[in-house]
């Protein structure tokens, strides 16, 4: 996945958050959970504007995809083969053409509450639902979507509490937003992605995995 882009909603409140990076390149095997794989390369980053958040990551736990439908478009022809919904520009993902419009990855990074050095170990999850094209509410319904949340650690990452944590957040114990996480986020900010473009691309894993 490549791309970046803006939301309003977050929370706690803030002015609006912004987020961007690419995950699966050059290497990106579909994975349920496998703590800190080396099988999911990429770098991710969030920021809550202005001075109140700033995320980063290129640790991975899990990244999985789905096709979903959308109301916009009810004959929208979902699974065909190894692409999703092909030929439908309103539900995505096309252009390009890829096996999914919804994806899901989790794992490590480093984050701070403010504008200073990112000093806070922290798990995240990730759900993006790539629409119609362009990206933004200033294109054709829907806009894509993207949500964002963050779990402060205490202690070790890999600990047996916070194992346990990143396994229920990831994205091979639902692809669904819908998680059973033992404790709610720090951070839960997303919905419609009001400008950027997010864009999902098929899986690379044509090296084998490290």
């Amino acid at each position: 996945m490549t791309g970046g882009g803006r939301i309003a909603d977050t929370n706690p409140d803030v002015d609006y958050g912004t987020h961007g990076g690419q995950v699966g390149a050059p290497v990106g095997f579909v994975t349920a959970f496998s703590p800190s794989t080396p099988c999911i390369h990429g770098n991710w980053t969030h920021v809550r504007h202005t001075r109140s958040g700033n995320f980063h990551s290129k640790s991975f736990d899990s990244l999985m995809c789905g096709c979903l439908p959308c109301d916009e478009n009810p004959t929208s022809p979902g699974q065909v083969g190894n692409l999703c919904n092909p030929g439908d520009r309103i539900c995505g993902p096309e252009p390009p053409r890829a096996p999914a419009n919804k994806i899901c990855f989790t794992g490590l990074g480093k984050y701070t509450m403010t504008s200073g050095r990112r000093d806070l170990d922290v798990a995240f999850r990730v759900d993006v639902e790539d629409r119609s094209e362009p990206g933004g509410t200033n294109g054709t319904p829907p806009p894509d979507h993207y949500r964002m949340r963050i779990w402060i650690l205490d202690g070790a990452v890999d600990s047996p509490s916070n194992l346990d944590l990143r396994q229920a957040i990831s994205c091979g114990a639902s692809l669904d937003e819908d998680i059973n996480a033992p404790v709610p986020p720090d951070v839960d900010d997303g919905g419609i992605a009001t400008r950027g473009n997010l864009q999902i691309h098929p899986e690379i894993n044509n090296k084998p995995c490290p």
